[in-house]
């Protein structure tokens, strides 16, 4: 609004020049008043727009209007100071919103008014009613005019504050996304970590525990060498099983240690390909779904879910094939496993399955499993991934 502000005092100097050619140079001491105004307008509109202290007083505002109607009262013969009046109505309702003020204004105007037009009548005996209505209406054209721009203005304002918000807003927003990858990716490490040593806690309980169960056996056979050949040679064939099962389990838990450098379903598929060549179990896998929706922390879960399966059906069951079909929505992974083992009508959970039920429960999961002489072992391992529920106690 800079060029308005500089604009009104060209108007003020305009009006002010104007009426200063028309003194003739017989008549100083006016020349001297017009020019003693003309510095009032430059000093009050210095003040009101320039000087921090004192910006925006409406005081000098109607100081400019009593020296605008000084115009008339000297000039009878002519209505151009409302121009200079004009000026003075555009600057006050730019300026002022309050509708108190604007009628304070209006009273003011026309009282000075009404003193002009009773000094013009005096000075030259008429009035012309005309004129002063034509000049009226243009001092209410400029009033209208002030109140828009001063409405424009404050709307402008209005949506560059807003907009300053926004961008506001929206570095905050770059920040805290920021921040949320860079915690997601902290959590996502820190859940790798966690699994890695899950994995490798798992390593010495269950290789430890076959180990030992080795040593223990061949031990035994060392002592039936001498005794019983036959049972000895039954012993060996034991520690041959235990090896077998220390060295599959040692194999399944590095490959779990790098499911996060490979894909999860190549992880699945190479586990069960190793698993047929090493064991001879012929297996199908059934895929439901999009698997992109397993969140990656729940990907060596579902990979030792299958393998524990796979390894209790073959040692337990003697099946030869097994059927995974994995189901992914996004409200829920479930893995479900058959095999066609020999079955039990009683099942009592060794220690791969209650690992299995304590690795599903950490993750929120439901394990469910059955069977039947003859028919199978199957089982179900549940992962909601909108809500969890972990049950402390009972079954």
């Amino acid at each position: 609004m800079g060029w308005l502000v500089n604009l009104r005092i060209v108007m003020f100097l305009m009006i002010s020049f104007m009426y200063y050619w028309r003194i003739p140079d017989s008549n100083p001491y006016v020349k001297g008043l017009l020019i003693l105004i003309a510095i009032g307008f430059i000093l009050n509109h210095y003040l009101l727009f320039y000087k921090d202290s004192i910006q925006h007083d409406l005081r000098i505002v109607y100081f400019d209007g009593i020296l605008s109607f000084v115009y008339g009262f000297l000039f009878p013969q002519t209505t151009l100071y409302m121009i200079l009046v004009g000026v003075v109505a555009i600057t006050v309702f730019i300026l002022v919103s309050e509708s108190k003020k604007h009628r304070i204004f209006g009273l003011f105007f026309v009282f000075l008014w009404g003193l002009v037009m009773v000094s013009t009548y005096l000075q030259t005996g008429t009035l012309d009613i005309m004129d002063n209505l034509m000049s009226f209406s243009f001092v209410a054209f400029t009033s209208v005019v002030g109140n828009l721009i001063r409405k424009l203005t404050e709307a402008s304002d209005v949506v560059n504050e807003q907009y300053l918000q926004l961008n506001e807003a929206h570095e905050e927003l770059s920040v805290a996304h920021k921040r949320l990858q860079e915690y997601s990716l902290q959590a996502e490490e820190t859940a790798k970590i966690r699994e890695r040593n899950r994995i490798a806690r798992e390593i010495h309980d269950t290789v430890g525990h076959k180990m030992t169960a080795l040593f223990v056996q061949m031990e035994l056979a060392y002592e039936l060498i001498d005794h019983d050949l036959e049972k000895a040679k039954g012993t060996m064939n034991i520690c041959k099983d235990l090896a077998q099962g220390a060295l599959e389990e040692v194999r399944y838990s590095v490959q779990a240690l790098n499911e996060d450098e490979t894909a999860f379903l190549t992880s699945v598929n190479r586990l069960l390909n190793e698993f047929h060549q090493s064991t001879g179990l012929k297996s199908t896998l059934e895929l439901s779904g999009d698997s992109s929706l397993i969140p990656h922390t729940l990907q060596p879960t579902l990979i030792r879910v299958i393998q524990e399966s796979l390894t209790n059906a073959k040692r337990h069951g003697n099946a030869t094939v097994s059927s995974i079909r994995l189901v992914c929505i996004p409200e829920m992974v479930r893995v479900e496993i058959q095999d066609n083992g020999k079955g039990a009508s009683l099942i009592i959970p060794g220690f791969g399955l209650k690992t299995m039920q304590d690795r599903i429960n950490e993750m929120g999961g439901v394990l469910s499993y059955g069977s039947k002489e003859a028919q199978g072992f199957h089982m179900t391992a549940e992962f909601p991934l909108n809500e969890k529920k972990w049950a402390i106690g009972g079954t």
